[in-house]
């Protein structure tokens, strides 16, 4: 297993896939981004991606400072029935740190790094090559260049691809993305993107 990962995949959503439109919800229904009910039209949302990480400090530098979120939980934890641990110690301390943007419901990262390390947990990472285990995470921004030239100066970020243009077909045309490939500190692939034209945005 190349990494562990609690309890979720990905962060957000490719402004080149299914559209939600949110701006006029139907009547009775709040809107879902950031609203009291954040269960509008579905049961079960994915709220939040976990990463285990060597070093939250480090990690903060990139997810914080460079990309943007809101640190809104920051605490020293144990996890004693954690028993698949390397060499567990019965109490496997722990600092969880959350963050967000835009909504407290969905859409958060977790930095969990464990702080009784491990000859594993202090290891390199493997590189990111696309194959089944690892996880691309999809970050949208209205200002790619800005997010962009401040992620790939954190120390231990590698740069796959600087923004490009790319095109995804819909029924309705062409839809134009740029899109930005990194890797954060740890091995976790980050996708950054800015949506450039959508015709189904159109009247």
């Amino acid at each position: 297993m190349k990494r562990l990962l609690i309890p979720a995949l990905c962060a957000a959503f490719l402004a080149a896939c299914t559209h939600v439109d949110t701006s006029s919800p139907a009547p009775g229904q709040p809107e879902l981004l950031g609203a009291s009910n954040p269960y509008p039209a579905f049961d079960i949302n994915l709220r939040r991606t976990t990463l285990v990480v060597r070093d939250v400090e480090a990690s903060l530098k990139l997810y914080r400072d460079a990309l943007g979120f809101d640190v809104v939980y920051d605490e020293e934890l144990t996890s004693p029935g954690l028993t698949t641990r390397h060499e567990a110690d019965g109490r496997n301390r722990s600092r969880l740190v959350l963050t967000q943007t835009n909504s407290g419901e969905l859409g958060m990262i977790g930095l969990w790094q464990f702080l009784d390390q491990t000859d594993k947990d202090l290891a390199a990472p493997d590189p990111a090559d696309f194959t089944p285990g690892e996880i691309v995470l999809l970050f949208h921004t209205e200002n790619l260049e800005t997010r962009f030239a401040a992620a790939s100066r954190v120390p231990g970020v590698t740069v796959l691809g600087a923004p490009s243009e790319r095109r995804y077909p819909s029924p309705a045309g062409d839809i134009v993305v740029m899109v930005s490939m990194l890797v954060d500190p740890d091995g976790h692939t980050i996708e950054l993107n800015q949506k450039i034209f959508d015709p189904r945005d159109k009247p």
